[in-house]
């Protein structure tokens, strides 16, 4: 068995139980416990009590948070996400999380200084979501630290995540949907509709397709890319996670939108003539270039306004597709895929509990066993 880095430690089978060992510079630790896992949190606990042995930790050994925290996330971590999620975490650390730990050694960071980091940030106003992003990006960020030994063990672990009310989805009306699609049949804004009323894609996703991204013949759309905004520029970045790329076969009334849509694309390209930018977009601007998320939005509202619905956000959109599809009995597995969510997890969390006609099923075949004398 190839010996682990150093603070990794390795898990194996001695019986039916297992156990942990790790070395963390001349200090070994053992655990043993039923499953690898008891065993492998038994061990670190008792690393994490130990006195830690500085002349074991590679580098400054008074690195400050906010030093590692920045450097990290500007040269290694925004490179594995998107880029809006970059900005984000980039504006918790500066604004929130430096601001109020980060004069702190790295090493001596414990539970309760993040937790009431936390507690701060409910204090001074900010969401329950910010808070839970803060936590989100510590966590990895120590994870990190734990890994390149750094620190002994990542103290998050031991922070509860901030819970509140979660967000009150408002999901189109199926009757909406449908008084939407009828009424811009045939028109530009058509096919856009479907796209995220029945694909659920999300705004970026959408503005970022390509006509190579759609095969007509196999009735199929490929998600591989998305447009944001980057230093004011319309970028074509890599999607959320790994589970966004995905590949989704369309429904019949969806093609037929689309096919008009390619057509009305080609005669609005051959009236620019040679001022068009040919980035082959599904949804392009003026002159091909890539289109306005502004111009999208209010385009979207403007669909709502004429259709005597109350205004919704552009992404209940992309929930009005998870509700529809779970009102059909479709499988939250087969919903996270559609959605590109990064595990079926969220898709239950954010949806199981938002149709109300699954309820009323539950209820009715309740009733009518409790109802029905077979005997």
């Amino acid at each position: 068995m190839a010996r682990k880095a150093n603070g990794q430690g390795h898990t194996y089978k001695v019986g039916s139980s297992y156990r942990t060992v790790i070395r963390q510079g001349g200090t070994v630790v053992t655990a043993m416990a039923k499953t690898a896992q008891q065993s492998k949190s038994l061990a670190k606990a008792k690393l994490s009590k130990l006195p830690q042995d500085q002349s074991s930790v590679p580098g400054n050994p008074k690195l400050k948070v906010e030093e590692f925290l920045l450097h990290w996330l500007d040269e290694t971590h925004q490179h594995q996400i998107a880029y809006s999620t970059y900005r984000r975490y980039r504006s918790l650390a500066v604004h929130h999380i430096n601001p109020f730990l980060g004069h702190h050694e790295l090493r001596k960071l414990d539970s309760q200084v993040i937790t009431n980091l936390l507690i701060n940030m409910r204090s001074g106003g900010q969401s329950v979501r910010s808070q839970q992003q803060a936590r989100a990006l510590l966590a990895v960020a120590l994870d990190e630290a734990e890994n390149t030994n750094l620190i002994s063990v990542n103290p998050v672990r031991k922070v509860r995540n901030p819970q509140g009310a979660g967000k009150v989805l408002t999901p189109l009306k199926i009757e909406e949907v449908r008084r939407l699609l009828k009424t811009y049949q045939g028109t530009f804004l058509s096919a856009r509709l479907h796209i995220s009323l029945i694909c659920g894609l999300r705004q970026g996703e959408a503005l970022g397709l390509r006509w190579q991204d759609i095969d007509f013949e196999s009735g199929t759309l490929t998600v591989s890319s998305q447009i944001q905004m980057i230093n004011g520029k319309a970028t074509f970045t890599r999607l959320k996670t790994n589970r966004s790329y995905r590949t989704l076969v369309l429904t019949e009334e969806t093609l037929e939108s689309l096919r008009i849509h390619k057509n009305l694309i080609g005669k609005w390209q051959t009236s620019c003539n040679d001022k068009w930018v040919n980035l082959n977009l599904v949804f392009p601007g003026d002159s091909g270039a890539a289109r306005s998320s502004h111009i999208d939005y209010n385009e979207w509202q403007k669909a709502l306004k004429l259709c005597g619905i109350e205004p919704h956000r552009l992404h209940d959109a992309r929930h009005t597709a998870a509700t529809l599809m779970y009102s059909q009995g479709i499988g939250i597995e087969t919903i996270s895929r559609v959605l590109g969510h990064s595990s079926s997890a969220i898709t239950s969390r954010i949806y199981v509990h938002t149709s109300i006609d699954q309820l009323k099923d539950a209820a009715e075949k309740v009733n009518f066993a409790l109802n029905n004398n077979n005997s």
